[in-house]
């Protein structure tokens, strides 16, 4: 390897916020990248499950366990270990082998023929994307001096919105060119190259500075120390309704515009890519310049930044699953993505303020399971089966039982058109009334956002 291009993540920056040097760039380009092909995985699966609901047979419960706790609970449990390994190890390593692992496993997704198969795919996807955020806070942590940082993760953090940019695209137009699977193998193949190039062009900063391995700390006196801070506690509370809350709307709001105003899957992609990018672009940069300009001593703009967009995001999203046409639905749906990504930067940061030194990994490892292993565990999944219960009472009782009769939420081989249209209707009053559920919980992350902020005791500069 002696011959290869390499970079040094630890290369010596200039002195001053904006003289970034051509390595910290390089290295914050890749991370961007490893975080899209992270966030590309799950923004695709929302587009693709109703082709998947009908080609497998499934019900929205599946559908609600295949991007909730199958993916997410393996997910956050798996990135406490990994954060504390990551503590005392070559990263860059780490992070190389995690993504050629997560992007097998997503192209594996489009060779499934069961629910169970999916399930086993996801699960392996979301273990080896466990590495992914904590590693990458603490890689740019050692790669940016301090007055750099909050703008390297804010940029760094566009790779979400620039990622829900992308995965509607691919999903929607490949699914209907070459199906559903093509599109799982499109989006996974290109994480391998991706990661021979990080493998084989950047250092970790510790090695490259012969530094001596982190000591070992005790994991639960580490969480003693966080949750003692109630800052803390209300940021962790915070962040399971919020995740709770995105993850359900993001899961879902595909299916609700292809059910209640059977939008093609190319229409329904160009709707989320405007959606969760580019409105999710404008919230991610909005947020962080509404916290940043307004941070004070303590930097208690940062979750009341998040509590705004949070409570905006419940008012529009009730506007958006309660219209009565498509016409009124989309502007508020814009809206309400730029209010939910108003978070993106400020939740990190106040995150990372309130970390004790030495446990920043850690705590970014702590967040993820708020907002994975509770948040993305129980909101997806909560949906799916108020969905499916609603649809079974809102469909006719004459026509007989609602998964009987319309498995995959279509009608059985053979029936009625009158059948067909029984169970198209009753799918979509279905998820229209699941949906309300996250504009509550949006209300309850917002309450918990503005205690964090009223709590914070450590100053901004440390």
């Amino acid at each position: 390897m002696s011959s290869s291009p390499e970079v040094t993540a630890a290369e010596p920056a200039r002195t001053g916020w904006r003289m970034w040097t051509r390595t910290q760039v390089y290295v914050l380009l890749l991370l961007m990248l490893l975080n899209m092909s992270n966030y590309l995985d799950r923004g695709i699966i929302s587009i693709l499950q109703e082709p998947m609901k009908h080609d497998l047979g499934l019900q929205d419960w599946q559908l609600g366990m295949i991007s909730g706790p199958a993916f997410a609970l393996l997910y956050s449990v798996a990135g406490i270990p990994i954060a504390r390994f990551a503590d005392r190890s070559n990263r860059i390593t780490l992070l190389s082998i995690a993504l050629a692992v997560w992007s097998t496993l997503t192209a594996v997704c489009g060779l499934a023929t069961s629910f169970a198969h999916l399930v086993l795919a996801r699960i392996g996807v979301g273990a080896a994307e466990g590495a992914c955020t904590p590693t990458s806070h603490s890689l740019i942590a050692d790669t940016f001096e301090p007055r750099q940082r909050g703008l390297a993760l804010s940029i760094l953090t566009t790779s979400i919105p620039v990622a829900q940019l992308i995965a509607p695209l691919i999903g929607g137009v490949v699914a209907m060119t070459l199906g559903w699977r093509a599109a799982f193998v499109i989006v996974g193949l290109p994480g391998l190259a991706l990661a021979l190039l990080l493998w084989l062009t950047v250092r970790d900063p510790r090695h490259a500075a012969k530094a001596e391995p982190a000591q070992p700390r005790n994991f639960f006196a580490d969480m003693r120390t966080l949750f003692a801070k109630r800052s803390f506690f209300w940021l962790f509370v915070a962040s399971a309704f919020m995740g709770m809350s995105i993850t359900a709307t993001n899961a879902f709001t595909a299916s609700y515009f292809l059910r209640q105003y059977h939008f093609t899957l190319a229409e329904v992609g160009a709707l989320m890519a405007a959606g969760l990018g580019i409105a999710g672009l404008t919230g991610t940069f909005l947020g962080g310049w509404m916290a940043d300009r307004y941070a004070g001593s303590h930097g208690r703009s940062y979750p009341w930044t998040c509590a705004f967009g949070a409570v905006l995001a419940s008012l529009f999203f009730v506007i958006v699953f309660t219209a009565d046409n498509w016409l009124l639905a989309i502007p508020f749906l814009l809206l309400a993505n730029i209010s939910t990504d108003l978070k993106n930067g400020p939740n990190t940061a106040v995150a990372q303020n309130i970390a004790p030194p030495g446990m920043r990994s850690t705590t970014s490892a702590v967040m993820m399971l708020a907002v994975v292993a509770i948040g993305a565990t129980l909101g997806p999944l909560i949906i799916g089966t108020v969905s499916d219960i609603a649809a079974a009472r809102a469909f006719p009782d004459l026509l007989g039982d609602f998964v009987a009769m319309c498995p995959g939420g279509k009608p059985i081989a053979g029936g009625a058109a009158s059948l067909g249209e029984a169970c198209a209707a009753a799918s979509a009053q279905g998820l229209r009334t699941a949906l309300l559920i996250p504009c509550v919980t949006y209300v309850l992350a917002g309450a918990s956002f503005y205690m964090c902020g009223r709590v914070i005791e450590e100053p901004l500069e440390k």
